[in-house]
């Protein structure tokens, strides 16, 4: 035994240094403090209650520690939490003070100096279930000519059941989605879209919800007026024709694309002379119209066309 001490007694001295001193160094080392900010978590021990407003989420916590533990010490390593207890039983507003003894620190050499604010507020609000109607929110509109078709929209769910505080729940009819773009849409379209709710309300069910986004080609009606009749040959028989009337005025339907790029200009209305002799005429006018575009008037426009010789 007694050798065994003796063997390499220099080394086991050094050694034996280096450990106290290192101990003193760590005992002795000096606190520095640091300031931090943290999330503040609520908790309610009576499950039909619920926090619907509070005055700050996060609090700012002076720490005092040796500085090996604390400089590289991060704000999501600690964490204040306050416990409401069984007793609050109804709504209304209350105030509680934060206790060092609440903040959370990864390591009991860590000691919290000082929190602010000192006072939390706290709004309580009875805990309720209710239904909401889901609505589409929709950004933009489709492009010119196309239209959204509300009336063939389809959603799955189109309701869900929400729980959250009464005096919240109880102001909402409907809840509505994220955004949904239709800027420039010209065909139907499906998406899934999350539902959009008040940070103290959640969903009791799926809150993805999928909606059918019927787009359609937009059609309408357009009205041209005193559209001048020509004469696409004239008459086998030389001589005066008489057209009336000379004007014309009709109704298109269609697309919108096509009805907002006519002009009176463009169109071209006439009647075909080119097998008649003299006489009194009821002749049906062509109408030269673009695709997707129609008279609204099912009937012939008709003219009465009179010829006569230059001596009648």
């Amino acid at each position: 035994m007694m050798q065994w001490i003796s063997r390499n007694w220099g080394l086991k001295v050094i050694s034996l240094v280096l450990a106290i001193g290192t101990w003193y160094y760590a005992v002795g080392e000096e606190n520095i403090e640091v300031t931090r900010v943290i999330p503040l978590k609520v908790q309610m021990a009576n499950a039909h209650m619920t926090v619907s407003e509070i005055s700050t989420k996060v609090v700012q916590v002076t720490l005092s520690a040796p500085r090996t533990l604390i400089v590289n010490l991060a704000s999501q390593d600690i964490q204040a939490v306050h416990k409401i207890g069984p007793e609050i039983k109804t709504a209304g507003e209350y105030s509680f003070r934060l206790e060092t003894v609440e903040v959370r620190v990864p390591n009991f050499q860590i000691r919290v100096m000082k929190i602010v604010p000192e006072t939390v507020t706290v709004k309580l609000d009875e805990l309720i279930v209710q239904k909401l109607e889901l609505q589409p929110d929709f950004v933009g509109e489709p492009a010119i000519g196309y239209k959204l078709m509300i009336d063939e929209l389809r959603m799955d769910p189109n309701a869900i059941l929400a729980q959250g505080p009464k005096g919240v729940l109880e102001k909402m009819k409907s809840a509505k989605t994220e955004p949904i773009d239709l800027v420039g849409r010209i065909r139907s379209f499906h998406r899934s879209a999350e539902v959009k709710l008040p940070p103290s309300v959640k969903a009791m069910s799926e809150s993805l919800v999928d909606i059918s986004i019927p787009i359609r080609e937009e059609f309408g009606e357009r009205e041209f007026k005193d559209i001048p009749v020509r004469i696409l040959r004239a008459p086998a028989a030389s001589g005066v024709v008489d057209l009336s009337p000379d004007k014309v005025s009709f109704v298109l339907k269609g697309s919108k694309i096509y009805l907002e790029k006519l002009t009176p200009e463009t169109l071209l209305v006439y009647v075909d002379l080119g097998s008649l002799k003299k006489g009194d005429y009821d002749l049906p006018l062509q109408v030269v119209l673009p695709e997707n575009v129609s008279l609204k008037d099912k009937e012939p426009i008709k003219i009465k066309v009179a010829i006569r010789s230059l001596t009648d």
